[in-house]
């Protein structure tokens, strides 16, 4: 009898299939690894420009301080409709933020609004002929609620601010999306009566 030397072709067609079916095994382990990464850090690149993008309103707000022309007011809540008639809120200040780009050499008028491009913070050198910088906030944020706080005993918060002559004591910033809150609110203490 003769002795066989090698693997018959149903031998090799098994292992051929095997082989694939744990290389498919392997690339599929692989590729969700890889997809879980790229979300992973496509997140945190999220959270580190919202933490950015918040710490630079909060500055903003802590710094708001009396124009040299004092018939413009320091801070402005204002509130109009949209075409669903929900409240649409718009912030206006004047701040020498210490955080860049809004530097303390000069003053700067600071709008925050919500719009279908998100949550945006415009800022303009206060006084001068210069171009407004857009700062870019949360992408998918369709509205922002303000409320003031009054300071004063008994005082509560107040949806509308327009005082030339005094800050409120506090401001909440609710930022809401077409699917419910945003993230939490951002309460910020303003600087008592945010004078030169």
């Amino acid at each position: 009898m003769k002795q066989r030397c090698g693997f018959t072709l149903l031998e090799l067609v098994i292992a051929i299939t095997l082989t694939g079916v744990v290389a498919l095994l392997v690339y599929g382990a692989a590729r969700t690894a890889v997809d879980t990464q790229w979300r992973l850090e496509e997140r945190q690149l999220a959270v580190r420009s919202d933490v950015a993008w918040q710490a630079l309103l909060v500055d903003a707000l802590r710094n708001v301080r009396s124009p040299l022309d004092h018939d413009q007011p320091t801070l402005v809540i204002e509130s109009e409709n949209d075409v669903l008639g929900l409240p649409r809120y718009r912030l206006s200040f004047i701040t020498a933020g210490g955080t860049p780009p809004l530097n303390g050499d000069t003053d700067w008028l600071v709008t925050v609004d919500a719009g279908g491009g998100g949550l945006k913070m415009l800022a303009a050198p206060f006084g001068m002929d210069a171009p407004a910088r857009a700062i870019v906030g949360k992408p998918g944020v369709t509205s922002l609620e303000v409320r003031a706080h009054s300071g004063a005993v008994g005082g509560g918060w107040v949806e509308g601010w327009r005082n030339a002559r005094a800050l409120p004591a506090a401001l909440e910033l609710r930022f809401w999306s077409d699917s419910g809150p945003a993230g939490p609110s951002v309460l910020v203490a303003l600087p008592v009566g945010g004078a030169r």
